[in-house]
């Protein structure tokens, strides 16, 4: 008779040879039903004197922080996952829904302590996509029920659903849910040189991972069922390209080989695409050569670009360059962990996602 860790072993090795085909991480199925109001947490917005409780606040993208720009109010923080509503409460308010894995993996990270993050209480998977490393966050739960190291199948219990993190009461209960990317392996060695406050979540710290559309994602995928991830990936709209000079520590292309346009073996330089929050969708080979990353190009946009991108671009249509976010993006995924000595870190608490490459969620 196997045991529980050798079947659990046997489910991750079959989930790695067929699609990234993730369900929904709880109960609440109103995505799929064309009800958005039901199944995302609404925000609280208190803008110019008027409140409200907007549902496209707990969707991806820009949707909160809002300002007036000219004669238009443009939204200009980003959401980098989808805030689930729970289904169930008990007599007092407080949240029964159970969160479950939404895909087979390894559980690489959890926390918690709701005072170390943003994210408050949370667990981290990694998952086999077409041989490289996917993960899926799911933060604010109440109860952290899995450990690092742990294998877990597609619909394993996580946790509970809660309202752990800053800024969250019982009222705004939900589920944080994102599909991310990982920026750089020596990503702990480049932290303590741009941060003052301790990192306390390692590899998998918020500001190194970087969280695809997941909503669109689900729909995409429930409308075709043959699309993959890396096609949804290359599919997304791109708004600025940066040209990085080549480099052995620029990861990208290694990890996630599916994103790469061209011959790399011929490469002198990169050109990524990202979409405007940052998510890279393609990254093409290059034999033009670069002595500094630089922006390529910047979609048209009569709002300016640093309220576009999160201040990843900055300057004019006819000069577009990297902003104070852009300039630490390109530093972190091409970054030499040789090239500079590590320096103490402070005590502060790392709050995840605020290097104004925010991973962060109110």
């Amino acid at each position: 008779m196997k045991s529980a860790a050798a079947t659990a072993l046997l489910l991750l090795g079959a989930g790695a040879l067929r699609a990234f085909s993730p369900i929904l991480p709880t109960d609440n199925d109103a995505l799929f039903r064309g009800q958005p109001e039901q199944f995302y947490m609404y925000t609280d917005r208190d803008f110019e004197g008027v409140k409200s409780r907007p549902w496209q606040g707990g969707t991806y993208g820009f949707t909160r922080n809002q300002q007036r720009v000219g004669g238009n109010i443009v939204l200009t923080k980003f959401h980098e996952g989808i805030d689930v509503k729970p289904l169930r409460r008990d007599a007092s308010g407080e949240p029964l829904d159970e969160v479950r894995a939404i895909e087979s993996g390894r559980v690489v990270h959890t926390n918690n302590d709701s005072k170390d993050s943003n994210y408050g209480k949370l667990a981290i998977v990694e998952h086999d996509v077409a041989g490289t490393p996917v993960y899926s966050i799911y933060a604010h739960l109440a109860t952290v029920d899995v450990r690092p190291g742990q294998i877990i199948a597609q619909g394993d219990r996580i946790g509970q659903l809660g309202y752990t993190g800053a800024g969250i009461n019982q009222r705004r209960a939900h589920l944080h849910l994102e599909i991310a990317l990982l920026w750089h392996d020596q990503f702990e060695s480049w932290h303590p040189l741009n941060f003052p406050s301790a990192n306390k979540h390692g590899l998998y710290n918020g500001i190194n991972l970087m969280g695809l559309n997941v909503a669109r994602f689900y729909l995409q995928q429930k409308k075709n069922p043959s699309l993959t991830l890396p096609e949804f990936v290359r599919q997304q709209e791109p708004f600025f390209r940066v040209r990085l000079p080549e480099s052995p520590n620029f990861q990208l292309p290694r990890r996630y080989p599916w994103l790469v346009k061209g011959d790399p073996a011929g490469a002198r330089s990169w050109i990524v695409s990202f979409t405007a929050p940052g998510f890279p969708v393609s990254i093409e080979a290059s034999p033009q050569p670069a002595d500094d990353p630089r922006v390529e190009w910047v979609a048209a946009s009569k709002f300016p670009y640093d309220k576009m991108t999160r201040r990843l671009v900055d300057g004019s249509r006819s000069r577009p360059i990297l902003g104070e976010s852009g300039k630490k993006l390109v530093d972190l995924i091409a970054w030499d962990s040789a090239s500079r000595p590590p320096q103490p870190e402070g005590g502060l608490s790392d709050v995840s996602a605020n290097l104004n490459l925010p991973a962060s969620d109110e």
